[in-house]
């Protein structure tokens, strides 16, 4: 029998099989192929009636005939998500999701993987959203390297768990040997440093967790505990508690200092911490959405002088409304000649740094205490990998925390240092794209899509239309733009008008996140930002994905401009029944209304 040639070729409806295309099996009667094996004796001499298809534990046997099966159903599942023409399913909760509202666990039997996989298929694959099609420049999440697919499958079958080594023998080398990668692309200490600290079973270049957020809580939490360590009179804050060691410190009051466009991470950081939303001191931003350094170095003097701890000041590499970059250098500086702990939050910028044009941005980054880097954003690899670096393996001793049946002082179990206890080993995945991408192939794919965003700005600036405004120059791969109505262009803007236009923003991008014709449309988010002092709407593009094209770019702006004009029609018909409504006096709504004026 010759293999399916479309995606529905491989399946039977009434009931639902899994056809094998070499042997036409079904998983039904593959399965009681399999039962008649029940009486042989396995490999540990045990009678292997625990293949049984009625008993749940055949599902832990592995058989090469049946997940290859699977394997080949599953293949085809991606094979369709990945490549069919389907739209992007970038849409609002509750309009075309499927029902999952049963919270009732369902009896299982003979026919039960049958009907899952069926069910996979139609309520979950079929209308995911298609993070890796090239028209979705939206959002940070994009098309992966093929080689993760099958390392995926072995990550599952090896099921290491990396919080210990006792359940994770080489890939605890194998997580520090990535760790100490990273450090050295950033940080480029001598071969002696990373000989010495690289394998070090009492220290840690950094720690691996599952994204940013979990990275930039550690970051706070590492440095609130240095700054509050212990001293001749004092075990520290990790042993006293906060109330204690502000009082044997005798600071009045705790806050750490970073710009509006902080990542909301850090409101998490400061509750978890026990500082409150309140210990966070949020610096305006310039015209180019970098801090303003003049009024840090004012907040941190006279956070000092009230006797205030400033527990850590942030900087952003790469914000995630904007792709901003703050000045690293003068912020590095501003917090050295203060005592205070800087951070870095790269975890969308960093990669940055394997750019020859681009990394330069990133000046300063190398004398920062801590960066946190994101795997699943520009390394391209699959989502669940955040790595935070340090500057001192001695910084890890601050958090270090041990256990007596396991995580033992002088084990090199990297548990020790990481606010997760159970771990998978997903720093295989960043181990891959260092290695199979290197630092040539990560230059190329930063500087290919900052190129795209800069032209992509450049093309709505010169537009014959005159129907954009961008917001900044970009410095990275995001960028930030409204559409401007027919009416309102060339002129300046009231402040009505500024409010027409936020609504316009919202409408097209509402419009473009749904399915049309049923086809395909390209897909942008957008945030909220200040813009010439006022609260503005903005569509906002990000462009990481490998496989997006200029024609995909083109693509967007033609369809905004379409779809501006079919709100424009809208919003001229809304203004004409409000004029209505009001010379005939008429308060609310009636049958037919707007439709039959």
């Amino acid at each position: 029998m010759d293999s399916p040639s479309t995606f529905d070729e491989g399946f039977e409806a009434e009931p639902f099989q899994i056809k094998d295309a070499r042997t036409s099996e079904t998983i039904q009667n593959f399965s009681k192929r399999r039962n008649s094996t029940s009486s042989v004796i396995d490999k540990y001499g045990r009678r292997e009636s625990y293949r049984d298809q009625d008993s749940v534990l055949h599902y832990f046997v592995a058989t090469n005939q049946s997940e290859e099966l699977l394997d080949r159903y599953i293949s085809t599942l991606i094979t369709r998500f990945l490549n069919d023409p389907s739209p992007i399913y970038a849409i609002d909760w509750g309009s075309n999701v499927p029902d999952f509202k049963n919270t009732k666990i369902p009896v299982a039997d003979s026919n039960s993987l049958s009907k899952y996989l069926l069910d996979l298929k139609e309520n979950l694959v079929d209308k995911s959203t298609r993070t890796a099609a090239p028209q979705m420049i939206g959002h940070m999440t994009a098309a992966l390297p093929y080689f993760h697919r099958p390392l995926s499958k072995l990550l599952t079958a090896l099921n290491q768990n990396v919080v210990k080594v006792e359940t994770a023998s080489t890939f605890t080398a194998l997580e520090r040997q990535t760790i100490a990668m990273l450090h050295n692309t950033f940080y480029a200490r001598d071969l002696n440093f990373y000989d010495a600290y690289t394998q070090c079973p009492s220290v840690s270049l950094g720690v691996v967790c599952s994204g940013g957020t979990i990275a930039n809580i550690t970051a706070m939490w590492i440095a609130r505990n240095k700054a509050l360590g212990p001293d001749r009179d004092f075990p520290g804050i990790s042993k006293a508690g906060l109330v204690e060691a502000m009082n044997h410190y005798k600071y009045s009051g705790a806050v750490i200092i970073g710009s509006e466009l902080m990542h909301y991470s850090f409101k998490k950081a400061a509750d978890l911490l026990g500082l409150g939303e309140n210990g966070l001191c949020l610096i305006p931003t310039n015209d180019d959405y970098q801090m303003r350094t003049d009024i840090l170095t004012e907040k941190v003097k006279e956070y000092q002088s009230k006797n205030i701890l400033v527990i850590a000041i942030v900087a952003i590499a790469g914000t995630t409304e904007t792709g901003s970059i703050d000045p690293i250098h003068e912020i590095v500086h501003i917090g050295f000649k203060h005592d205070v702990h800087v951070h870095v939050d790269a975890a969308w910028g960093g990669p940055l740094i394997f750019s020859n044009e681009h990394g330069r941005k990133l000046s300063g980054i190398d004398k920062a205490d801590s960066i946190t880097v994101d795997g699943h954003k520009q390394l391209y690899t699959p989502l669940g990998i955040g790595i935070l670096l340090l500057k001192s393996p001695a910084s890890t001793s601050y958090i270090r925390k041990t256990a007596a049946y396991v995580i033992r002082q002088d084990s090199p179990d990297l548990g020790k240092y990481t606010l997760e206890g159970s771990r998978p080993a997903n720093a295989l995945y960043l181990h891959a794209s260092l290695n199979l991408l290197g630092q040539e192939g990560l230059s190329i794919l930063m500087t290919r899509s900052c190129t795209l965003v800069k032209q992509m700005s450049v093309r709505l600036n010169e537009h014959p239309s005159n129907a954009f405004q961008t917001f900044h120059n970009p410095q990275t791969n995001i960028l930030l733009y409204r559409y401007i109505p027919s009416w309102m262009r060339n002129k300046e803007f009231s402040e009505d008008d500024l409010a027409v236009m936020n609504q316009f923003v919202q409408r097209i991008q509402k419009i473009q996140s749904g399915k049309q014709d049923g086809q395909p449309h390209p897909f942008t988010s957008r945030t909220t930002v200040m813009f010439k002092s006022h609260r503005t709407d903005a569509f906002r593009i990000v462009i990481a994905n490998p496989l997006t094209q200029w024609q995909d770019i083109e693509l967007l702006i033609n369809d905004q401009i379409r779809v501006g004009k079919i709100v424009e029609k809208q919003f001229q018909h809304e203004l004409k029944v409000k004029r209505f409504q009001q010379e005939n006096h008429i308060d609310g709504w009636w049958p037919g209304w707007p439709y039959d004026i």
